[in-house]
């Protein structure tokens, strides 16, 4: 398996020599510099792609913690909406009794509620 392109590494060094011979006087020192270049490419790419992996779990924790949220907030409002429709089934039962009180004694529920 190529590590890395060594054409590309080559025909850096060759650049390099032609063009800075006053910085790379000997072809070694150019292909030396490529190699580092190389090297330093690679090491900033693996670190790309780990900052690229961090971002991605990430995004997911966070898209999995917003969709436990919206999961609790349907949960939260369905809890709601039924201790709503018990109150009010309780609050029905309790009318219910009283009429049917206000009936065992013979007067209105109006009249029963009075007393």
């Amino acid at each position: 398996m190529k590590r890395y392109d060594l054409s590309k590494i080559m025909k850096k060094a060759w650049a390099l020599f032609t063009n800075a011979r006053a910085k790379y006087p000997t072809f070694a020192d150019a292909l030396r510099k490529s190699w580092k270049t190389a090297k330093w490419e690679k090491s900033i790419a693996e670190k790309c792609k780990a900052i690229e992996e961090e971002e991605k779990v990430h995004e997911e924790k966070a898209r999995e913690k917003r969709e436990q949220a919206a999961i609790s907030s349907v949960l939260f409002r369905a809890q709601i909406e039924a201790d709503r429709i018990r109150r009010e089934a309780e609050a029905k039962a309790e009318r219910m009794k009283a009429e049917i009180a206000a009936r065992k004694e013979g007067i209105s529920y109006n009249e029963y509620q009075d007393r």
